[in-house]
């Protein structure tokens, strides 16, 4: 029987890709800071829910100032990455946003790899979803239409979303060694308002103006975010319970669920080299399961 952090993985692994497509029919008309409204009003209180327990009977201030930097340091790297890659995929082509940003579990591999000590086999399976899933992201990113006139900003902004996201991994896996998860969970509720601020206001943008009007658009992207939010919570428990440097390459490879269900329900065409990366994908998570 699989390990319980492989089945999480696993799961993430679909409902984030469930979550993309849904998110990707919103963005058509719900704009990326409406979008980010939704970490305030839909994710706070979920980290809230998480939090109460451990503010309630002294979990929180029972943990060491290190251990709290540290979770804060990676819910923050992990926000400011979300909104990062937002900023790239308005900006450029989502054929170059998406392989680039797909990088970053390398530097994950390269940081636990010898501490975690997985099988040749193991190894060779999350570098090669890495690798397939860069090379499909850029593939079938650069088959669909788009309006977007990239700007020269577009590229360092997928650099630096690329470290945010790999620090946010590295960060994550500390924290989870010195706290409970649902804990490590909780302290979005800390950095997400600020960070969200933030965003809005390198955007230029006030809170009025970003407050989105009751749509279809807008209830499912509400959908979108509540998936996703689950499947954070299912990649986090992966994170606490299994290796980091098969956990997050693995968690990273919901493009292909994105690929396969624009497919099946968006109507996409997939070449036969997309259909092939797509295979080799697969074929990296099953060696990955030899566990």
């Amino acid at each position: 029987m699989a390990d319980t952090w492989l089945i999480l993985a696993l799961l993430a692994i679909v409902l984030y890709g469930t979550s993309q497509v849904a998110q990707k029919v919103s963005l058509y008309s719900v704009p990326a800071p409406q979008v980010a409204f939704l970490s305030i009003v839909m994710a706070v209180p979920i980290s809230l829910v998480c939090l109460a327990p451990y503010i309630w009977y002294g979990g929180l201030f029972k943990l060491e100032l290190g251990a709290l930097g540290i979770g804060l340091a990676a819910a923050t790297f992990g926000q400011f990455g979300y909104y990062t890659y937002l900023e790239a995929a308005e900006r450029g082509p989502i054929s170059i946003v998406g392989s680039v940003t797909a990088v970053y579990p390398i530097m994950v591999i390269a940081v636990f790899a010898i501490k975690e000590a997985p099988t040749i086999l193991q190894l060779a399976g999350v570098l090669l979803v890495t690798l397939a899933v860069i090379a499909l992201s850029y593939f079938h990113g650069r088959s669909e239409k788009s309006s977007r006139h990239p700007t020269r900003k577009y590229f360092a902004i997928c650099v630096v979303t690329v470290v945010f996201w790999a620090l946010w991994a590295i960060f994550t896996k500390l924290s989870l060694d010195r706290m409970d998860a649902l804990l490590f969970l909780g302290l979005y509720a800390v950095v997400i308002i600020p960070a969200t601020f933030i965003y809005y206001a390198y955007r230029g943008l006030k809170l009025r103006q970003v407050v989105p009007s009751w749509s279809l658009p807008l209830m499912i992207a509400i959908m979108s975010s509540e998936v996703g939010n689950i499947a954070y919570f299912c990649e986090v428990n992966a994170a606490d319970q299994g290796p980091a440097s098969l956990v997050f390459p693995l968690v990273a490879s919901s493009p292909v669920i994105v690929v396969l269900l624009a497919y099946g329900f968006l109507k996409e065409r997939l070449s036969i080299r997309e259909w092939l990366l797509v295979a080799l994908v697969v074929g990296g998570i099953i060696m990955v399961s030899t566990v």
